[in-house]
C-alpha cells in the first residue's frame, strides 16, 4: 500500500496569481461631502443646545428641591422649638393660675378677705328678662312687670 498523499503533494505548486481588482459598483452618486455637512452642522447644533439646556433645567430643579427641602427641615425645627416653649408656657400659666398662688398674690398687693358672703339669688335661663325702662322720669320708679 502506498502512503497516504501529503496535503503539499495534491496543491499544485504554482500558485495562481490573484485576479486585478474590480473598481467598487456603485449604483448612486454620492453627494457631495460639504453640502451633507453643511445640513448636519446646524442639526447637531441645535440638538446639543437642546441636550445641555434640558440637562441643565434638570440641575436647577434639582437644586430648587434641595434648597426647599432645607428650609421645610428648619420650619419644622422652628415649630417643634416652638411647641415645646409653648408647653412650657402652658404649665407656668396653670402654676400661676392656681387658688393658692392667686390668693397669697391677692393678701401681697393688699387686699382682704371678705368678713361676710352674699350669694346672688338664681335666675332661670330659659325664661326671658323684661327690657329695662332706660327713659329719664320724675315719678317713683315701678318694679318691671314679667309677661
Amino acid at each position: 500500500m502506498a502512503p497516504p498523499a501529503s496535503s503539499a503533494a495534491r496543491r499544485p505548486a504554482v500558485r495562481n496569481a490573484p485576479a486585478p481588482r474590480r473598481p467598487p459598483l456603485r449604483l448612486f452618486e454620492s453627494a457631495p461631502r460639504a453640502r451633507h455637512r453643511s445640513r448636519r452642522r446646524p442639526t447637531m447644533l441645535i440638538a446639543s443646545v437642546l441636550i445641555v439646556g434640558s440637562l441643565l433645567s434638570v440641575v436647577v430643579a434639582d437644586d430648587v428641591v434641595a434648597q426647599g427641602q432645607i428650609r421645610l427641615a428648619n420650619t419644622q425645627r422652628l415649630a417643634a422649638v416652638a411647641l415645646i416653649q409653648q408647653k412650657q408656657l402652658q404649665v407656668a400659666v396653670a402654676q400661676l393660675s392656681a387658688p393658692q398662688i392667686v390668693v397669697i398674690k391677692a393678701r401681697q398687693l393688699g387686699m382682704v378677705s371678705p368678713t361676710q358672703f352674699v350669694d346672688l339669688p338664681s335666675v332661670p335661663l330659659n325664661v326671658a328678662l323684661p327690657v329695662p325702662n332706660t327713659g329719664q322720669s320724675s315719678s317713683a320708679k315701678t318694679p318691671p312687670t314679667t309677661p
